[in-house]
């Protein structure tokens, strides 16, 4: 499929509904369901298997699709069916509406890998349910462990569930429950119509009500209020709109007060956008709301609206909203007087507020769930080498594609012409310590961080747990292979907190000391590591100098790469034939390096060239790139002179085990020297060993397939 066509694709998000039972938060996720464009953004909605009122039609009609799940009463199969659910669809964001006990999806989906994870709060709580809120005072504290993005309804949901502080820092996103206008405009026709049905004449005055039959919504109250005014204005009647589990008592209380020929009970309705225009005032003295989409819908209708004090002030969508104290009924009542004593004649001549239109909003939440994702490649050195090389090589891979921004992260020191050559986008730290890491995570938000070895894996687990963290080992560490500090640490607490491995060869994963105790849901790939032969020929056309070498050693100068070792060799080979060496390179080992040339009077054979930002000309230009390293992953020069036809001579280390002609492949200084040495005098020997490297080149250097298998684990 072509980045093309894949562009084409919708971004599915999974929306995570609980118990659809009709409520309000349903009602507002369809609402922008139904104005979305689609083509471009797709809803899965997860819903619990006890669920009543799911429109499956119009979601299948839409285009979406609907996943039932256990209830979260049974914890651990509804969070086994998440997880499942959430890796099976490879969903690279999930948006949970279920308040505080969004901390159970949105941890199945940080298991699962999900780098978008929204917790969205559409509610508050009140003192009086004392039940509901141990269990949400008990979870409220961890709303924003799992999550890494903030939404509510109002600010008053925003700060119950994420906190004042956060709030502040401007860290919630405000997602106003709109609404289509057109539909709840006020229709005179219904209103006819429907009151002809109903019984009602056309000078009573009618009181509305929409909500589910719950503690909430505060119905009992409001039959005191009804009746106190009924009893003033006996042409009156109050109609409920909703089902719950308090609607046989709250029937039976309409009864014991001799209401029951004034109040209408008429149950779930598909027509409520009708309804208001039957109605002349709308009430809702809920003992608390996040934002209450019913209100906003009724004052669309140009009713007014009487509000309990417990209501955000946000709710005044039309300028027409009441707010009255629910501590004592003729508070409320007074305020239910005025409001009807004050309404408006002409419905439909009314300034409804933008915030709460669907035209005006539903771009924003289209914008967001469109947004590329922001990978922070974390890199532990200021030296350029393999890992770095692979970092950028990916960065690049990526560039092109809009689904993607990428940074390199890291102290920049010596790589900033490297760096710079390579066009990377870069956020650079003071130093490699967690404050300046965590200040780079502020800078650039990241939703993936893809660290590069054990050092900057350890890193990025300590200073941030929310956000996806790649572990990509670079090497066949020998500190990885025996018990040691960093491995324990690496295995009993790193692995918790991360959501991927990537091994650079198959015995850098086998040889792990704890490889059999990686959990199961950890993936853990060997993703070899790949150079583009092309990018790297354009880079070396930079460079404007001749060379010409018989040899080339293309590493750190350091123990592990044994520099030492290669220039006893050449040492050795020099007394057989004149030679000509490149050393490219910089490290610890330097001074070391310069004692032993000189040592061996090898000044007028071997050229240190240090560290270089484009070493690819002086390796284009080179007959053979010898390997002394005691031990490595997939070494990166190996794979770039095999990008550039150039043979490749070196000790068995582990990622070229399974690539390179195991007769160029030595332990013994006797068997480099007669194979260096048997290439160099003998041309054809050269060639032939071109022509199996330009097979190997296109079989290990895919790079297609590559970034395929680097995709996978961001999604």
């Amino acid at each position: 499929m072509s980045q093309t066509e894949k562009s084409k694709k919708p971004v599915i998000v999974a929306q995570i509904m609980g118990k659809w039972i009709g409520g309000g938060v349903e009602s507002v996720i369809m609402n922008y369901y139904r104005h979305l464009d689609r083509t471009k953004v797709q809803f899965d909605f997860i819903c619990d298997e006890d669920s009543t009122r799911i429109p499956y039609d119009e979601i299948k009609k839409l285009g979406g699709r609907v996943f039932l799940v256990p209830k979260y009463q049974k914890l651990p199969q509804y969070l086994e069916a998440l997880e499942d659910l959430f890796c099976k669809n490879q969903y690279r964001i999930v948006h949970s509406n279920i308040n505080t006990l969004s901390i159970f999806p949105l941890y199945a989906a940080k298991k699962a890998g999900v780098p978008v994870r929204i917790s969205h709060s559409h509610s508050t709580s009140n003192a009086r349910e004392w039940k509901r809120n141990i269990i949400k005072n008990i979870l409220r504290p961890f709303s924003k462990k799992y999550a890494t993005d903030y939404f509510a309804c109002s600010e008053l949901a925003g700060r119950y569930l994420f906190g004042n502080k956060t709030f502040d820092r401007g860290e919630v996103k405000i997602i106003h429950n709109a609404i289509d206008l057109d539909k709840f405009k006020f229709d005179p026709e219904a209103r006819k119509k429907l009151r002809k049905e109903l019984n009602i004449d056309e000078k009573t005055i009618v009181i509305g009500h929409v909500g589910r039959f719950v503690q909430t919504k505060n119905h009992q109250f409001l039959i005191y209020v009804f009746k106190k005014y009924h009893n003033k204005n006996p042409n009156t009647k109050l109609l409920f709109i909703g089902t719950g589990p308090l609607e046989e008592k709250i029937k039976a209380k309409v009864k014991k007060l001799n209401l029951t020929d004034s109040v209408l009970f008429l149950g779930q309705r598909e027509d409520i956008n009708k309804l208001y225009s039957v109605m002349d005032v709308f009430c809702l003295p809920s003992l608390y709301e996040g934002l209450p989409v019913a209100g906003i819908e009724a004052q669309a209708a140009g009713l007014p609206c009487v509000y309990s004090d417990k209501v955000t002030i946000e709710a005044d969508a039309a300028n027409n909203a009441y707010y009255a104290s629910i501590k004592n009924i003729y508070s409320y009542l007074q305020t239910l007087e005025h409001a009807i004593a004050n309404r408006v004649k002409n419905r439909n001549n009314i300034k409804f507020s933008k915030h709460f239109q669907i035209g005006s909003n539903v771009n924003i939440l289209e914008s967001f769930y469109q947004q590329p994702l922001r990978v922070m490649h974390l890199i532990s050195t200021d030296v350029f080498s393999g890992a770095e090389n692979v970092a950028c090589q990916i960065i690049n891979l990526f560039k092109n594609n809009q689904e993607y921004i990428m940074t390199y992260c890291t102290v920049i020191g010596k790589n900033e012409e490297a760096l710079k050559c390579r066009d990377i986008n870069t956020t650079e730290l003071d130093r490699f310590n967690l404050k300046s890491i965590k200040k780079a995570y502020s800078s650039f938000k990241p939703n993936i961080i893809q660290a590069h070895d054990p050092k900057a894996t350890i890193a990025a687990v300590l200073t941030n747990k929310k956000q996806n963290i790649i572990s990509h080992i670079h090497s066949n560490h020998r500190y990885m292979r025996k018990i040691t500090l960093k491995s324990l640490i690496y295995h009993f607490y790193i692995e918790k907190h991360i959501t991927g491995i990537i091994w650079v060869s198959n015995s850098a994963k086998d040889e792990y000391v704890f490889a059999k105790n990686i959990p199961k849901t950890l993936p853990s790939y060997v993703i070899q590591n790949v150079v583009d032969g092309n990018q790297l020929k354009s880079i070396a056309k930079t460079d404007k100098n001749n060379y010409n070498f018989d040899i080339i050693f293309l590493g750190r100068l350091e123990d592990v790469k044994d520099p030492l070792r290669f220039i006893r060799l050449i040492g050795k080979i020099r007394h057989h034939q004149e030679i000509k060496v490149a050393m490219v390179g910089d490290g610890s080992l330097r001074n070391q390096v310069e004692e032993e040339i000189n040592k061996l009077s090898l000044n007028k054979n071997i050229i240190l060239f240090g560290n270089q930002i484009n070493p690819y000309k002086i390796l284009l230009n080179s007959k053979i790139l010898v390997i002394t390293s005691k031990y490595e992953g997939m070494p990166m020069n190996a794979l770039e002179a095999i990008a550039c036809n150039i043979p490749v001579v070196s000790t068995p280390v582990d990622g070229l085990l399974d690539i390179i002609d195991k007769n160029y492949l030595f332990s013994s200084d006797l068997e480099f020297e007669e194979i260096i040495i048997g290439l160099l005098k003998n041309t054809d020997k050269i060639n032939n060993y071109k022509e199996k490297l330009k097979l190997i080149d296109s079989t290990m250097n895919n790079i297609t397939s590559y970034k395929i298998n680097i995709e996978k684990l961001y999604n």
